[in-house]
C-alpha cells in the first residue's frame, strides 16, 4: 500500500445501522447523515446516540472545524448535543477559537448542569485565551445562570477576571446579566475601589449606582465625599434625571448618604 493509500485510510470511519455499515470520511458527510436521519424525533435520537457512541473517539478525527461542529449541533438535539461534546471535549480548544463562537454553543444547550460541565471541561487555560476582554467574559455569562455564575468566575480565577474591566460600562455589561448574589460576588472580585477610580462623569457613576445590588450600596458610596460626588453634576438638570434613574430604594440610601456626609 502507497502512503496516499495509508493516508486515505487513516481517514476513514465506520458505524454499524440495522446490520449494515457505513463510512464517514470528514465532518461534512457526519452532518449531512445526521439530516438524513432526521425524520422522526424519536426514532432520530436514538440512532444519532448510536452513531456517536459507535465512532467514540473517533469523532475528534472526523470534526475538525467549528463550523462542522456546529451544522452537527444543528441537526442533533440537546441530550445527542452535549453526548457529542464531551466525546471531543480534548479537541474542543483547537476548534472553539473565540468567546463568540463558544456563545453559540452554550446557546443551544439548556440544562445550566450540562452547561457548567461543558465549561469544566473546558479547562482554566483554555477559558483564558478565549475570555481576554469584558465583552468576552459576557458572552459567556450570557447563558449561564445562579450557580453556574459564580462556579463560572471561579474556574477563570479572579487575577483573570480583575483585569477584563477597563471602564464602568464594561462592569455594567456583565452585571446586567448576573443575580444579585453573583453580582456581589463580581463586585468582592473584581473591588469597587478599583472601579471607582474608572468613572469620569456622573453617568459612570449611574451605572455603578443601578446595577449593584443594594447591599452594595452603602460600601460603594463609602469611597466618596459629598463633595466627591457633587463634582461630578454640572446643573440640577443632570442630578435630576440621575436621580430619576435610580430605584426608589437606591435613591433613598442615596440621599441619605448624601445628608449625612456633609463637608
Amino acid at each position: 500500500m502507497n502512503t496516499e493509500d495509508t493516508q486515505n485510510k487513516s481517514k476513514e470511519h465506520w458505524f454499524i445501522i440495522w446490520d449494515k455499515k457505513f463510512t464517514v470520511w470528514e465532518e461534512n458527510e457526519l452532518w449531512l447523515i445526521f439530516e438524513m436521519l432526521n425524520w422522526d424525533s424519536e426514532v432520530s435520537s436514538i440512532l444519532h446516540w448510536n452513531i456517536i457512541m459507535e465512532l467514540d473517539e473517533e469523532l475528534m478525527n472526523i470534526i475538525k472545524t467549528y463550523k462542522g461542529l456546529i451544522n452537527c449541533l444543528k441537526s442533533l438535539n440537546e441530550k445527542n448535543s452535549f453526548l457529542l461534546l464531551f466525546k471531543i471535549s480534548d479537541t474542543l480548544s483547537d476548534i472553539v477559537q473565540d468567546s463568540r463562537e463558544l456563545w453559540e454553543i452554550l446557546a443551544k444547550i439548556s440544562e445550566e448542569w450540562n452547561k457548567l460541565r461543558l465549561i469544566k471541561q473546558m479547562r482554566n487555560r483554555w477559558l483564558t485565551r478565549l475570555i481576554t476582554s469584558s465583552q468576552d467574559l459576557l458572552h459567556i455569562i450570557e447563558w449561564v445562570y445562579d450557580a453556574a455564575e459564580k462556579q463560572t468566575l471561579d474556574i477563570l480565577w479572579s487575577e483573570t477576571i480583575r483585569w477584563l474591566f477597563t471602564s464602568p460600562q464594561d462592569v455594567y455589561d456583565v452585571l446586567h446579566y448576573l443575580n444579585d448574589e453573583n453580582k456581589d460576588y463580581l463586585m468582592d472580585i473584581i473591588w469597587l475601589y478599583e472601579i471607582s477610580k474608572k468613572i469620569r462623569s456622573w453617568e459612570d457613576f449611574l451605572l455603578m449606582l443601578k446595577w449593584i445590588s443594594c447591599n452594595k450600596v452603602n460600601e460603594f458610596l463609602s469611597l466618596y465625599s459629598k463633595r466627591m460626588i457633587k463634582e461630578y453634576f454640572k446643573t440640577d438638570r443632570e442630578f435630576t434625571i440621575f436621580l430619576m434613574k435610580l430605584s426608589d430604594r437606591k435613591e433613598k440610601i442615596f440621599l441619605n448618604y448624601m445628608w449625612i456626609n456633609i463637608k
